[in-house]
């Protein structure tokens, strides 16, 4: 959205808005309400520095989790900072529950993915990802191609769960971070 259509769209003049933006001037919070309702994004979204990243849910690792799409976008059980190397927008953000991927990934860690995709993205394959089974559980596991066709093997990174095998995935999207529990930052 282009400036001078924000501004117009929150009625305010595009000289103020730029003041705005560039932390000249501080606008109250019925304005900064009104920005974000127009660019459809939380307030919070607003504080670029920050770049917060809505976590989503939980994912499985050794525990049972069943995906659940609860939260209107923007929103979620809290907000994390963004990594600095991946892009503010299209970023999922999900918590880690279960150990059965320690200790490469615990329980309470914080996992950045992207979906934008329909079914398994191949880059997920042979590498450790986010998925969707058929039956609705989330899981992050180490993907790798199955024995029977459209299946995929599903593997902990150590030996407290034992691999699944043929597993039908809704989904599987690549890891593209991981945020230890002890070095999140909340927002």
């Amino acid at each position: 959205m282009k400036a001078r259509d924000l501004a117009d769209a929150i009625d305010i003049s595009q000289p103020y808005l730029s003041q705005i933006e560039t932390g000249k001037r501080r606008p109250s919070a019925a304005l900064l309400q009104d920005i974000a309702t127009v660019l459809d994004v939380p307030v919070a979204a607003l504080y670029a520095n920050d770049r917060p990243v809505a976590v989503a849910g939980r994912v499985g690792a050794g525990a049972t989790v069943e995906l659940v799409d609860a939260y209107a976008k923007g929103d979620g059980l809290y907000h994390v900072a963004c990594p600095d190397d991946l892009p503010a927008s299209g970023i999922v953000a999900v918590e880690v529950q279960g150990d059965s991927m320690s200790p490469i990934i615990q329980s309470g860690d914080i996992l950045f993915f992207t979906r934008h995709f329909v079914g398994v993205d191949e880059n997920a394959i042979n590498h450790v990802g986010i998925c969707e089974t058929t039956d609705g559980r989330a899981l992050v596991k180490y993907i790798r191609p199955g024995r029977e066709p459209h299946t995929f093997d599903l593997h902990s990174a150590n030996n407290s769960n034992q691999t699944e095998y043929a597993v039908h995935l809704k989904w599987a999207a690549p890891l593209r971070r991981h945020i230890a529990q002890q070095d999140i930052q909340t927002l």
